[in-house]
């Protein structure tokens, strides 16, 4: 890539991130009691099992933003994989999530940048999609020849859709391929999955979703919603997702969308699986499918 070519998406990504975004906003003291209820649970959920103490860690700054390297010296394989955590827009931190993305840098034996970013509901729409979008502006910056994978979990796979369509819209290089974990793409939550499996998803409801879609965009929710982007480009994306989960029609419905646009895009079901179940078991049989899956998805592109 030429420096003239390197220095133009630079600078439109710099423009395009100095657009007004909302402020931290104020919020009922009754909802934060809430939401800080729920942030200590979740941080509890990376203490169910132990991190691969194999791999290194490292806080880092990247534009600003406070991101956690795992496998940094694998780096000289021109590899990067970018890691979107869930958590409805407003749960999750290096706490909650250190054992499984170590399982996965050990697996898949590449470096990967977890982003810290922003939560609602104190920092809106659009705060966290602004930071992702910094931190992988930053990072095609310094390494323009290397080959960058997304790898996002439920909000984080919104977030992961959302990223592609603001590297298009600003001339910023793609992402060359992206793996998605019972992402959340469809703020409406009005999928018939939210309805017909709520049975035997003990995780997510419809309700939580909505009460959650709402504190991250409540003034931009149309604009918010990683399903009413359009393409007429996307990545290769592989779609994971369990059969006992309100989400699996956001992957299903996804799917259709892209597959027409990007012949490469794969979707799999996992049976029995409840909502990113690698989170809760990374040595279950369906997880180290998953696992292997991605592995192979990423080997052939």
């Amino acid at each position: 890539m030429t420096d003239s070519k390197l220095t133009s998406y630079a600078l439109t990504g710099i423009l395009y991130l100095m657009q007004p975004e909302a402020n931290a906003q104020k919020i009922a003291d009754s909802t934060m009691v809430k939401i800080n209820k729920e942030r200590a649970f979740y941080e509890t959920l990376g203490k169910v099992y132990p991190p691969d103490t194999s791999i290194t860690i490292a806080e880092s700054s990247i534009a600003g933003i406070k991101s956690y390297w795992f496998n940094q010296k694998m780096i000289e394989q021109k590899r990067i994989i970018i890691y979107l955590h869930g958590g409805v827009y407003a749960l999750g931190s290096i706490n909650s999530y250190k054992p499984m993305v170590s399982h996965l840098a050990g697996a898949l034996k590449l470096p990967i940048l977890f982003i810290e970013y922003s939560l609602a509901p104190e920092h809106p729409y659009p705060a966290a999609k602004n930071e992702v979008f910094k931190v992988y502006t930053e990072l095609r910056k310094k390494y323009p020849s290397f080959n960058i994978t997304i790898i996002g979990d439920s909000a984080g796979g919104g977030l992961s859709v959302t990223l592609v369509h603001d590297c298009i819209e600003s001339n910023v290089p793609l992402p060359n391929t992206l793996a998605l974990i019972s992402p959340w793409i469809d703020l409406k939550t009005n999928n018939n999955s939210y309805v017909i499996k709520q049975s035997v998803d003990p995780i997510l409801s419809k309700n939580m979703l909505h009460e959650h879609a709402e504190l991250y965009a409540s003034n931009d929710l149309k604009k918010a919603d990683p399903s009413e982007l359009k393409f007429k480009k996307f990545p290769p994306v592989f779609l994971l997702v369990g059969t006992d989960e309100v989400l699996n029609d956001d992957s299903k419905n996804f799917y259709k969308v892209i597959k027409p646009i990007q012949k490469t895009t794969k979707l799999k079901e996992y049976n029995g699986q409840k909502h990113v179940w690698l989170f809760s078991d990374i040595h279950s049989n369906e997880s180290i499918a998953a696992i292997n899956d991605i592995q192979q998805f990423l080997s052939a592109n």
